[in-house]
């Protein structure tokens, strides 16, 4: 059974965060990876231990992360020194959409359509709203973690939203820096690069959109996605994949809101994107034109307004995802604290519960 202590405070150097957390989840760390390579089965992947292993082999994501953050390396193998478990079993936990990248080029497999965001300006511009469904596979449910980093040197506190043993899925800084990310499977993916966990963290150690937005630019992405950030003063979106970044600018100044397929330069209601589309317009309708609250976004978030294709997503037949967990957080300006709301699962049924990430 996954443990009781679902939140985490870590200090100290990277090696000695990762520690505390595979202490803290050793267990859970560990049935979170079996979980992970049943779920590869049910796939219909006969030998899930050879196909990770080939996978590693054919793949070569450490060197862009030791060239531009070497300490979450440090931090994923204090992790699974921490859970005693092969550094390679923790550093495929890291990989969720990258193994979907990798399965798509080389098994044909069809790609997963998952995650919903926004990020909405409030009344009279004094603060952003940003929020996000993180939607995964059903293996994850009870492995959910909000753990919250101590600020250290230049690199800020932070609060991320994430399952046992990766080092961050989404989340948000004490400078008011928040980041949402959405998979883009339509756009290409490549061996190489920044993986997509790495590249959330690196934008969480800016102290502005703009400067989050540029790091964002400056990177190697391995993977197809969605990068939604923002401030009390800033939204910026970010398509990004191995060929490139382009940014969106949707038709509000104030407000973004994304699925799972392309919309800068490209049509926002493809019609063979019957999913992603659905949840596009489920949120631009209880979005578009109307001021922001917490209680409008947590109910856009929970929301099944087509029932094949909600948003709030609970697996099950007819359903291709699960809604692993959820967090909306408003950004101020400085010194006011960040405060964030999280499901551990779908806010449909579990709701939210309140975290302050003081500054």
């Amino acid at each position: 059974m996954p443990s009781a202590a679902v939140t985490l405070d870590v200090a100290g150097d990277p090696f000695e965060r990762g520690l505390a957390q595979g202490r803290a989840f050793a267990a859970d760390i560990a049935d979170h990876y079996a979980a992970l390579l049943a779920s590869f089965g049910r796939s219909g992947i006969a030998d899930p231990g050879a196909y990770v292993a080939a996978m590693l082999e054919d793949t070569d994501f450490v060197d862009a992360i030791e060239r531009d953050v070497p300490h979450l390396l440090r931090e994923v193998e204090g992790i699974a020194a921490g859970a005693s478990l092969p550094r390679d079993a923790v550093f495929v936990l890291q990989l969720l959409d990258e193994e979907w990248a990798y399965r798509s080029r080389v098994h044909r497999a069809r790609p997963v359509q998952k995650c919903s965001s926004f990020a909405v300006r409030g009344a009279g511009g004094k603060e952003t709203w940003i929020g996000q469904n993180m939607d995964l596979g059903p293996y994850t449910d009870g492995f959910q973690r909000v753990v919250r980093h101590a600020p250290q040197g230049e690199r800020p506190g932070c609060l991320v939203l994430t399952t046992a043993g990766v080092i961050a899925l989404l989340g948000v800084n004490d400078h008011g820096v928040g980041v949402c990310v959405n998979s883009l499977p339509q756009l290409p993916s490549a061996r190489e690069g920044l993986p997509v966990a790495f590249v959330i963290r690196a934008l969480l150690e800016m102290n502005s959109a703009a400067a989050a937005a540029a790091r964002c630019r400056s990177l190697q992405h391995a993977t197809n996605q969605h990068y939604l950030i923002a401030d009390a003063d800033d939204i910026v979106s970010l398509e990004c994949s191995s060929a490139g970044v382009v940014e969106y600018r949707g038709r509000h100044r104030d407000r973004v809101v994304h699925t799972n397929h392309p919309l800068a330069n490209a049509d926002p209601y493809p019609p063979g994107e019957i999913n992603s589309v659905a949840r596009l317009r489920s949120l631009e309708a209880r979005l578009d034109g109307k001021e922001a609250t917490l209680i409008g976004l947590m109910a856009a978030l929970s929301a099944d307004d087509d029932p094949a294709n909600p948003v709030c997503r609970l697996g099950g037949e007819g359903v291709i995802s699960f809604t692993t967990g959820s967090m909306i957080a408003a950004l101020r300006p400085r010194p006011a604290a960040v405060e964030a709301v999280v499901s551990l699962g779908p806010p449909c049924q579990r709701g939210y519960r309140p975290y302050r990430l003081s500054r």
